[in-house]
């Protein structure tokens, strides 16, 4: 009897031990994004626009983006989120207010892509004055954190 006990301890930990298991699995899949940070660099010179790469947008997070570098006078540069449907950037729409970024500054950007049926995304940038300057930085498309 007591033998029979301990049997159906051990068996009910084990089902449960499963039951946690399979439930962090499917919390990690469900949370799956494309937030890993890519690098960018955005050259501006005189009155133009800089962009990151096309990359998949995953879900409605928010983008991200934090600037680690100038080289030259650190102006700003004002930067958007635009949605599109390819690599190419075809059907390319603006899908977020445009945020200011110095050296050091890291943003959210709460966005439209998704909701507007975009399934890429990238960045595009402009500085803040009409001069020449150098950024770099790092962004994702999505956000490991899944801020709105």
């Amino acid at each position: 009897m007591k033998k029979n006990l301990v049997s159906k301890v051990i068996t009910g930990v084990l089902i449960t031990m499963a039951a946690v298991s399979i439930s962090s699995a499917a919390v990690n899949v469900a949370m799956a994004n494309n937030s890993g940070d890519k690098p960018y660099d955005f050259s501006f010179d005189y009155g133009s626009s800089s962009e990151t790469e096309v990359r998949d947008k995953e879900d409605g997070s928010a983008s991200y983006m934090k600037c680690t570098y100038c080289d030259g006078t650190d102006y700003g540069y004002s930067a958007t989120i635009y949605g599109c449907n390819g690599y190419a950037k075809n059907g390319s729409i603006k899908c977020s207010n445009a945020y200011n970024y110095y050296e050091g500054t890291t943003r959210y950007h709460s966005n439209t892509v998704k909701s507007n049926g975009k399934d890429y995304a990238y960045f595009r940038a402009s500085l803040n004055v009409y001069d020449v300057a150098y950024y770099e930085g790092w962004w994702s498309p999505d956000n490991v954190n899944c801020y709105d």
